[in-house]
């Protein structure tokens, strides 16, 4: 079964949100590629010789990209962002 969650993720380089739902059993890694296959200023510029790193808006916490979304604290509503 597929479940997914719905979060939203502030990109605050390019100046841009999106809110989207994703599946739990994927990789942080994961979520992020996708990003940067569907919105192409992810592609040019910071993200593209930066390590790119995720956090929780609210507690700040960063996750580890290696880790699957349903062990962490993703819940639906979550802020995430992208730097």
């Amino acid at each position: 079964m597929d479940f997914r969650v719905y979060v939203m993720i502030e990109m605050p380089i390019i100046d841009k949100k999106c809110e989207l739902f994703v599946p739990i059993d994927r990789r942080i890694y994961e979520l992020i590629n996708v990003l940067k296959s569907q919105i192409p200023e992810l592609n040019e510029g910071y993200y593209e010789s930066n390590t790119v790193n995720l956090y929780n808006k609210t507690n700040g916490n960063l996750y580890d990209l290696n880790e699957i979304i349903k062990n962490s604290d993703i819940k639906a509503g979550t802020r995430l962002i992208l730097v």
